[in-house]
C-alpha cells in the first residue's frame, strides 16, 4: 500500500512540475510568457540565491524544498500579478514564504503581510539563537506584521479587524480540523479576485473537500493549492 501511495504522490509532483505554469497562469488569467517571466524574477535574483546559502539548500530534479518553483516561488509570482494590498498567513517557522512574499510587496511597492505563528511546533523547531521569521531581510521587515499565537486564539480577530484581504496563505497546523476553520474563518473575507492558498494539501482530503462544498476555482500544484474568489466562496 505504501509502495502505491508512493507512486501516486511521485506521478502526481511529476504532472504538476510539468505544468505548474499553464496552472498558474490559467488561474491568475496572464498569458504564460508573463507568467515565465515573474519565475525568471525568482531564480536570477540575488536574495534567492542568499535564501537557498542560508538554509544550504541544493535544488535537485526533485525538489520537494520551499524553495521549488511549485511552492513559495509560486507565492512570488501570484503576489507580483496580483498586487495584493493585504495578505494573511498562518505559520511563519523560518520565514520561507513569508520573505518570497514580501519580496514581492517590495517590488510591487505596495501591499502588507500580516502573519501569525505559534512557534516550536513539532517539524518546526528554529535552529539554536533563531527566532521566528529569521530568514527574513530586516529591509522587508516594514510591510510585516507578526502576531504571535495559534491561528485558532488570534485568526478571527485578525481578520475582523482587517475586514477585507486580497489573499489568505495556510501554512501552519495541518490537521484536517485546522485547515477546515481556516478556509472557512478566511472565505469570508476574501475579496472578489482574491486569492485562499493551502500548502501542504497532500496531508489530508480538506482542501478538496472545501473546494467541493464550495464549487471552487482552484488548481493543485502538487503540496500547494490555489482557489480564486469568483463570486461562491
Amino acid at each position: 500500500m505504501n509502495i502505491l501511495v508512493s507512486i501516486f504522490r511521485l506521478s502526481a509532483y511529476l504532472h504538476s512540475s510539468f505544468f505548474y505554469k499553464r496552472k498558474v497562469a490559467s488561474i491568475l488569467g496572464h498569458s504564460l510568457k508573463e507568467i515565465n517571466l515573474i519565475y525568471k524574477e525568482v531564480s536570477s535574483s540575488q536574495w534567492f540565491k542568499e535564501i537557498a546559502q542560508k538554509k544550504n539548500i541544493k535544488q535537485g530534479l526533485f525538489d520537494f524544498s520551499m524553495l521549488s518553483p511549485l511552492r513559495a516561488q509560486t507565492l512570488y509570482v501570484l503576489c507580483r500579478i496580483a498586487k495584493p494590498e493585504i495578505v494573511v498567513e498562518t505559520g511563519v517557522s523560518e520565514g520561507f514564504s513569508s520573505t518570497f512574499i514580501l519580496q514581492a510587496l517590495e517590488k510591487n511597492n505596495k501591499g502588507h503581510l500580516y502573519s501569525i505563528d505559534l512557534p516550536n511546533q513539532p517539524g518546526q523547531k528554529l535552529p539554536e539563537n533563531k527566532t521566528t521569521g529569521w530568514l527574513i531581510p530586516e529591509d522587508l521587515k516594514k510591510r510585516w506584521m507578526l502576531i504571535l499565537g495559534s491561528s485558532r486564539e488570534k485568526l478571527s480577530a485578525l481578520l475582523n479587524d482587517l475586514k477585507n484581504i486580497d489573499i489568505f496563505f495556510h501554512d501552519s497546523d495541518h490537521s484536517y480540523e485546522n485547515m477546515m476553520f481556516e478556509f472557512e474563518s478566511a472565505k469570508s473575507y476574501l475579496k472578489s479576485g482574491g486569492f485562499l492558498l493551502s500548502d501542504d494539501i497532500t496531508d489530508n482530503n480538506s482542501f478538496r473537500d472545501f473546494c467541493n462544498f464550495n464549487k471552487c476555482n482552484y488548481v493543485r500544484l502538487f503540496k500547494l493549492g490555489i482557489i480564486k474568489k469568483i463570486s461562491i466562496l
